[in-house]
């Protein structure tokens, strides 16, 4: 047994489907090709990238993406929670405690992950 994990073949269809795809783009871009083919090549990868998930699991949640922007920013958990929670100043003081508590663990845990595993 080696020491890499296993893959799954990929599908034969998807190497049809790609070369198809290169093909089309010789024809559609060929001006662009022989001008900067590595630049050409560098748009394709980074638009195909944006449009495939990136890793497995849950995609990002997008409020937890915007209070990490607001942090940087300068602004508190209180104030992101105000923002995106309605009438969170209604809400008892237990339960304010536990949206701080769980907007602060999600900010660390999107930090370190992307600490870990930069996406770009």
């Amino acid at each position: 047994m080696s020491g890499c994990p296993k893959t799954r073949p990929l599908p034969e269809r998807l190497g049809v489907f790609t070369g198809q795809f290169a093909e089309q783009l010789k024809r559609e871009f060929a001006e662009e090709l022989t001008r900067d083919p590595k630049a050409l090549r560098a748009a394709v990868l980074r638009l195909v990238r944006r449009g495939l998930p990136l890793r497995r699991g849950r995609p990002n949640d997008p409020r937890i993406d915007a209070a990490v922007r607001m942090l940087e920013q300068g602004k508190s958990i209180k104030e992101i929670l105000r923002l995106q929670t309605r009438n969170f100043d209604k809400v008892d003081t237990y339960g304010r405690y536990l949206a701080e508590k769980g907007l602060r663990t999600a900010v660390t845990r999107r930090r370190k992950r992307t600490r870990i595993t930069p996406h770009k």
